[in-house]
């Protein structure tokens, strides 16, 4: 009985814990060629609203995770992290995209 509360608890409280480092960058996506042999450059996001900058490194993924976004088009995505620097803009190493958009309907107007 014992055994099964703790399961329980540690299960329900698991994603709560998940959800901390996760952050939504919204803005133009630039390709960042930081290795000239790179299979795909760094691609970066600078969220003007929030006032930081998120990195999205695809090498090694065997595909571009970014694909639904384009260069030089505004793009949203959302994921994991983990912060690289300190002060006032820091920058958001996505490591787990979890969501992924480039359709923003109500911008056409």
């Amino acid at each position: 009985m014992i055994v099964g509360a703790v399961i329980f608890v540690a299960l329900t409280d698991y994603p709560a814990r998940a959800q901390k480092n996760v952050i939504t960058c919204t803005g133009t996506l630039i390709d960042v060629w930081l290795k000239p042999k790179a299979d795909w450059p760094l691609a970066v996001i600078y969220d003007a609203a929030g006032g930081y900058a998120c990195s999205i490194e695809r090498m090694g993924a065997g595909h571009d995770p970014l694909r639904p976004c384009s260069v030089g088009k505004k793009c949203r995505v959302v994921g994991t992290y983990r912060k690289l620097g300190v002060g006032e803009q820091p920058t958001y190493s996505i490591q787990t995209i979890t969501d992924l958009t480039s359709q923003f309907p109500d911008e056409g107007r």
